[in-house]
């Protein structure tokens, strides 16, 4: 039920047939294209009319005081790592490393494609950018080894979900500035359900090119090879060893850790003789920049409608309306739906916010931990990259190859599939993560 307005309808409407016709608007802004941040906006400000509870100032004063937290630093010093990766010669030693790993592999070059991803999210901590780089430098080679197009874009497409589940993940940093969880401890419990996630892509990629005789016989399986490889790609896994072992150890913080690593890969690169110039840098921080401009916005918006459903009581309603069920499996399959629903058709940090705290009551009743809630919810948010209408790493790949966006979401089912069991599986067992200490 609507709580009581603070204030008379406007133009005639009662206050719930304008949040009613409000809501209506900003769904049909959505499906026309207008950009999320502006659709938000609209419902958010409508809102604020409608029920007055919050002052227009409170853009303002969320803005304020949801940056002025330390943890949040942590977002652009990550995506600047990521970038400055992207820039160097550690991304050719990463993918040179990957292909000694599995480049042996039935579908070589894919399998290849999808480690690349592991190690590049691993450092990133962001799927759109491993998507995008990985995409880059894999498509080409794909297409020349006689791959499928459609299956190349879809592999790589399903292999940057691992980008906000292995950790550093940015997604993870949001999620726990804004629910009050560690990250530290976040990224812990990120790193078994990323293993297993890069498995299952690993192994149904190699079932497919089998198949369809995809690949080539030129590598075969050196540990000598692949240590070598390892050595020269010394400095992207001492970025990883630094990024992530200061955190994990307690030793820094992630900003720390991030600033850290940055330091430590424009050093070690500029002494390996790989830097001819600052161009590099340029590049990287206005990247990071825009990035930054676009999650900060979309957060602030997205912790406004959160406050406004709190409001509506929604949370408890929609929880409620789930408990009713009076069945565990009915109460896990309603969670399951809506979890990869909401995935599909939100993009990733408005339906962190949004979602995620609106199905907690009824996850917590399964007995789930606000931990592993946060890494299941993760990895279905992961899965929503893969799948239509959203499905963000099906666009990345659709723009790179020019090939149709449906065709790349039919060619990526297997690997929801597999995926989409990861996280059943962690749902119904979240004590198989031993790595999640909440």
């Amino acid at each position: 039920m609507i709580p009581a307005p603070l204030q008379a309808g406007i133009a005639g409407l009662s206050p719930g047939a304008a949040l009613a016709l409000l809501t209506l608007v900003a769904v049909v802004l959505f499906v026309v294209g207008v950009p999320i941040l502006l659709v938000f906006s609209t419902w958010a400000i409508g809102f604020t009319v409608i029920f007055p509870v919050f002052s227009l100032r409170n853009m303002a004063l969320v803005s304020y005081y949801q940056l002025w937290t330390f943890p949040l630093t942590a977002v652009p010093l990550f995506i600047l790592v990521g970038a400055l990766v992207n820039q160097l010669q550690i991304a050719r030693d990463i993918v040179d490393m990957s292909r000694s790993i599995a480049g042996w592999l039935p579908g070589s070059s894919a399998n290849t494609a999808l480690v690349t991803a592991g190690v590049f999210s691993a450092i990133t901590g962001s799927n759109a950018a491993t998507t995008a780089s990985v995409g880059e430098a894999f498509t080409d080679e794909l297409d020349e080894e006689g791959y499928d197009p459609v299956f190349s874009a879809a592999t790589i497409a399903a292999g940057g979900t691992l980008g906000i589940i292995i950790p550093p993940s940015v997604l993870f940093i949001l999620y726990g500035v804004t629910f009050n969880l560690s990250v530290s401890e976040l990224f812990v419990a990120g790193i078994l359900p990323g293993i297993l996630m890069l498995g299952g892509l690993v192994v149904t990629a190699t079932v497919i090119s089998s198949r369809h005789d995809y690949g080539t016989t030129d590598y075969s399986f050196s540990p000598t090879a692949i240590l070598r490889s390892m050595f020269k790609a010394r400095n992207s896994l001492l970025a990883i060893v630094v990024l992530l072992g200061g955190i994990f150890t307690g030793l820094f913080t992630p900003s720390e850790s991030a600033s850290i690593a940055i330091l430590f890969v424009v050093t070690a690169e500029f002494l390996s003789g790989h830097i001819d110039d600052v161009e590099f840098v340029t590049e990287s921080v206005q990247l990071t920049v825009y990035l930054v401009g676009i999650i900060i916005p979309v957060l602030i918006t997205s912790i406004m409608i959160q406050q406004s459903l709190s409001f509506l009581n929604l949370q408890d309603l929609v929880s409620n309306a789930i408990l009713a069920l009076d069945s565990p499996i009915l109460v896990g399959i309603a969670l399951l739906v809506v979890m990869l629903l909401s995935g599909s058709i939100l993009a990733s940090i408005p339906n962190m916010i949004l979602t995620a705290p609106l199905l907690a009551p009824a996850a917590f009743a399964l007995g789930i931990s606000p931990l592993m809630w946060g890494v299941i919810f993760m990895i279905s948010d992961a899965i929503g990259f893969i799948t239509p209408p959203y499905g963000l790493n099906l666009y990345i790949m659709s723009s790179i190859t020019d090939i149709d966006y449906i065709k790349i979401a039919r060619a990526a089912f297997p690997y929801f599939v597999v995926l989409t069991s990861v996280l059943v599986l962690f749902f119904v067992f979240p004590e198989a993560n031993v790595l999640a200490a909440g």
